[in-house]
């Protein structure tokens, strides 16, 4: 694998661009929707296009003589990239359209689940008619998850007593989802409000074999004490070890249970084998373990605390999975932790113009890492499109040092933005 291209424009590509570069003997390529100023400086050669343009996509990796194609974005999977590539025999990390499904259409993941006993699930049902999805909330009390059934950037999902701060509520935005179509279709998921600690665990997946990572706590809501609107995630941390500071180690191991079942019981279902990142986020509740919804594409940002600690490089462990080689991948043992900067006025305003100044020298010095999710306009200018802004990154022997070099980094920067003080804080860490 001497050529590899990697499609995507955030900060998730740009940290496993930077990975696949400590190998020398491979030349790396992007393909993006804009211009990450950080992966410009990293690439061998580019590509600027739709992200769904799979004749475009398809084209370059040809171009270029690429041996390798990796995916870690939901777009191109959704409209069947991988298939594609893999029609002009291109090998590709990453899922087929039909696998997509497990993150593209929530309807078809649960209801796979569900036909399969995989007891991980709150309360659902999914509905085409609104009336009868307004009926079975109120069977809830209201206190329930309103979801769009495709995807929506991480912004589509509201829930009684966060966003949603009424009936009225719950029932608006129930029409809402039908009169827009929001997730491309006139459907709607409605499921039991869950309460306790979330976290992610992403996997590598080829077929039948599996690579896990450390669990990964990220932080959606746009103000502290996680209050306001959600966001696509203002930050995320992970302890030393695999484990998050309120999990033990029968919740890790449930959850990637909970993963391997599902991907066993879709090849049950469909005849087809599973590969590519696959992210899972749990929720730890009185209950036992529940399942909130899977990706099949790194998080981000949980993507930038993982990469940060594999003491790997990308490219190596895709081919021990590809060749069916059992070896554990390394991880260093440190904690993390990542804060997006964000323009004032997001997520309700996107298309922004993230105006900031800083050092990038001085803050690499602190060893706290940046990554854009964000691109430059024609006049250079940062622009955020549905995207966020800038990450920072550290790693650290605690979560709390970690957060210090973080928060010492964000002093060092000048303009107009707005993030998240407490990820990473004490507070935070339970």
């Amino acid at each position: 694998m001497r050529r590899v291209l990697v499609v995507g424009s955030w900060a998730k590509e740009q940290i496993t661009i930077e990975n696949i570069r400590k190998n020398s003997d491979v030349k790396v390529f992007s393909y993006m929707s804009t211009k990450n100023p950080t992966i410009l400086s990293l690439v061998d050669g580019y590509e600027i296009g739709e992200l769904d343009n799979k004749e475009k996509i398809v084209d370059f990796a040809k171009k270029q003589k690429i041996d390798l194609v990796i995916i870690t974005t939901a777009k191109p999977l959704s409209v069947g990239v991988v298939d594609a590539l893999e029609k002009e025999k291109i090998l590709v990390f990453g899922p087929s359209q039909k696998a997509a499904k497990l993150e593209s259409d929530k309807a078809f993941t649960r209801q796979l689940m569900k036909k399969y006993k995989i007891d991980a699930l709150p309360y659902f049902k999914v509905f085409k008619n609104r009336y009868k999805a307004i009926n079975y909330a109120e069977k809830f009390n209201w206190k329930v998850a309103v979801k769009p059934i495709g995807l929506t950037e991480g912004l589509g999902v509201k829930i009684f007593g966060d966003q949603l701060k009424n009936q009225d509520d719950v029932v608006n935005y129930i029409h809402e989802i039908f009169d827009k179509k929001i997730g491309g279709d006139s459907k709607v998921l409605i499921e039991q409000k869950l309460e306790g600690d979330e976290f992610t665990i992403q996997c590598l997946v080829y077929g039948k074999h599996i690579i896990t990572t450390p669990a990964v706590q990220d932080f959606k809501r746009l103000l502290s004490d996680d209050k306001g609107p959600n966001t696509a995630s203002m930050g995320s941390f992970s302890d030393k070890g695999f484990l998050l500071p309120f999990m033990i180690e029968e919740d890790y191991i449930n959850a990637v249970n909970v993963i391997m079942k599902t991907l066993n019981v879709f090849n049950k279902n469909t005849g087809e084998d599973c590969k590519g990142f696959l992210y899972g986020q749990f929720m730890k509740t009185k209950d036992g373990l529940k399942l909130i919804e899977y990706n099949f594409r790194p998080g981000d940002p949980e993507w930038l605390n993982t990469l940060l600690v594999m003491d790997e490089n990308i490219i190596d462990v895709i081919k021990y999975l590809m060749d069916e080689v059992q070896k554990p991948v390394k991880f260093e043992d440190k904690a993390t932790v990542c804060k997006y900067i964000v323009p004032k006025g997001y997520p309700k305003k996107m298309n922004q113009v993230l105006d900031v100044k800083f050092d990038a020298k001085k803050i690499s010095n602190l060893g706290v890492n940046i990554y854009y999710s964000s691109g430059l306009d024609n006049q250079g200018k940062l622009r955020v499109g549905c995207e966020r802004g800038i990450a920072l990154v550290s790693k650290e022997d605690t979560i709390s040092k970690a957060n210090e070099l973080v928060e010492k980094a964000i002093s060092m920067i000048d303009g107009n933005f707005h993030y998240r003080e407490d990820i990473g804080s004490e507070v935070m860490i339970k």
